[in-house]
C-alpha cells in the first residue's frame, strides 16, 4: 500500500483476493486435509444451510432457510432431505402450530459446524500472527463495522 492508494481500491482488491481463494476452494481444501468434509459446491450449500440453523433455538422453517441462504424453496427442500439422510438435521412440528415443520441441527450437525468453524478460527489466528494485539483488535472492530455497513438488497 502506498500513500496514493485509495482505501476503496485496496479494500476492493483484498475482497477480490478472498473471493478468488473461495472460488478456488483453497481454504476448503486445506480444511479437508485437516479432517473437515471434502470441498465441493454441494458441501458449501449444505454448510450454508447448517450455518443458518446454528443458534436458532426452536429452529427454522424450510422457507426461512431458503431465504437466508439464497436458494429457492425446491432447492432448500432437496438440501433438507439430503441433510436428514446424513443425520445432520431433524424435522419436527412447530410447538405453536403443528401445521408447520421446523428444522433443527442434530448433535452431528452441531459437531460439523464446530469442526469447520474451528478450522476457520485457526486460519484467522494464523493470518493475524504478524499483527500486534492492538492491531488485531482494531482490524476486528473495523471489519465488523464494514460488514454491518455493507449494502444489502433489503435495506
Amino acid at each position: 500500500m502506498t500513500t496514493g492508494d485509495r482505501a476503496e481500491d485496496i479494500i476492493e482488491g483484498a475482497l477480490v483476493r478472498i473471493r478468488r481463494d473461495q472460488q478456488a476452494r483453497r481454504l476448503q481444501q486445506r480444511a479437508a486435509a485437516e479432517g473437515a468434509p471434502k470441498a465441493t459446491a454441494a458441501n458449501a450449500a449444505k454448510f450454508r444451510y447448517l450455518d443458518a440453523l446454528e443458534g436458532t433455538g426452536e429452529g427454522r422453517t424450510i422457507s426461512d432457510i431458503a431465504e437466508v441462504i439464497g436458494v429457492d424453496r425446491p432447492r432448500a427442500s432437496r438440501l433438507t432431505a439430503e441433510l436428514i439422510t446424513e443425520d445432520l438435521i431433524e424435522r419436527r412440528h412447530a410447538p405453536q402450530d403443528s401445521r408447520y415443520t421446523l428444522v433443527n441441527l442434530t448433535a452431528a450437525g452441531r459437531a460439523l459446524i464446530g469442526t469447520v468453524r474451528e478450522g476457520r478460527r485457526r486460519n484467522v489466528t494464523e493470518a493475524l500472527a504478524g499483527f500486534t494485539v492492538e492491531e488485531a483488535r482494531t482490524l476486528a472492530e473495523l471489519l465488523d463495522r464494514f460488514v454491518e455497513a455493507w449494502p444489502r438488497p433489503d435495506g
